[in-house]
């Protein structure tokens, strides 16, 4: 599959475009604000630089990955779907409802695939946390923070969806969509704001689900970078130990009951990236259609977390 990369973001230089490569496709095309400014990077070899229509609207391109600022996510997203690519589009794919029903129209009159690149769920330790039996899932508990960006950062840029909420808070929220059922409901939700920039710094939030199972969570973009899952089940508990950023080799651990470190797990060296592509590539070329019901879940989640903890949207 030829792709056509959407600006010239870290992610998909460092993670995304080698992911592409090593899944054996072509990265053609590259669009930029301002092409002929920068040299492209190596790993973008001879692909062609161009601005960012005339990279939607190259014809031998059969897919595109969206990774620009959060509130370019759904405009570019739904002009590469109506000119009849498949979109590959960084997280959080829509800022509020509005915009994901208008992505949600484009993508069901459009014969293309639209996927929301969540690469965590192609990694097999969800695959085995989602099997292990542990009991009746009772609650989980969720931390991923990272030190303070520096300025002039999209996450530091309330116009751009920065924030700590919308660039993490949706692993959060996803993690619970990956182990219960259904739609939650926020309980309580409590944001600190950042002293020197438009955004929060750190939010906390519960949420419930239908059968009563509870996901507390603490995200924050002003701390010291942390990342830990625990799941506690009726009979068992499970913990991972790097839930979204895993390295080559990562390791888990369980228990039915007690105080000590449990069994250790450790995962085969996989490169989660590499998997989406080729779960992307496999659904696109399929004629799958495209589903929206895990972005749903996470967009309503934020915006109710916003509105209980006084961030205005």
């Amino acid at each position: 599959m030829k792709f056509g990369i959407l600006g010239e973001a870290k992610i998909a230089r460092e993670y995304v475009v080698p992911a592409i490569l090593a899944a054996g496709h072509e990265v053609t095309h590259v669009g930029r604000r301002n092409p002929g400014q920068v040299l492209l990077p190596s790993i973008y070899k001879d692909a062609i630089e161009t601005d960012y229509d005339a990279l939607l609207s190259e014809p031998s391109i059969d897919a595109i990955y969206n990774p620009l600022p959060n509130h370019l996510h759904v405009p570019y997203s739904i002009q590469a779907l109506k000119l009849g690519k498949h979109v590959l589009c960084e997280k959080p794919v829509a800022l509020n409802m509005s915009d994901l029903k208008e992505l949600e129209s484009a993508a069901a009159s459009s014969e293309s695939f639209f996927y929301e690149a969540y690469m965590v769920r192609s990694h097999p330790q969800w695959a085995w946390l989602k099997e292990l039996d542990i009991g009746k899932h009772q609650s989980s508990h969720f931390i991923f923070s990272y030190p303070d960006q520096p300025k002039g950062n999209i996450r530091n840029r309330k116009v751009d969806g920065g924030g700590p909420l919308y660039d993490i808070g949706c692993y959060a929220i996803l993690s619970g969509c990956m182990l219960f059922t259904g739609a939650p409901k926020v309980l309580s939700a409590t944001a600190i704001m950042s002293n020197h920039y438009d955004i929060e710094k750190q939010v906390d939030a519960t949420l419930q689900w239908p059968n009563g199972e509870t996901l507390s969570f603490t995200v924050s973009g002003n701390a010291a970078l942390c990342q830990a899952l625990t799941v506690l089940g009726s009979s068992g508990w499970a913990k991972l130990s790097v839930p979204v950023n895993p390295p080559e080799i990562t390791h888990a651990y369980w228990a039915n009951g007690g105080l000590q470190e449990g069994t250790k797990v450790s995962f085969p060296p996989c490169n989660q990236y590499q998997l989406m592509i080729d779960d992307f590539v496999s659904l696109a070329e399929s004629k799958s259609k495209s589903a929206f019901l895990i972005s749903q879940i996470v967009t309503k989640a934020i915006n109710e977390i916003q509105q209980k903890a006084g961030l205005i949207i």
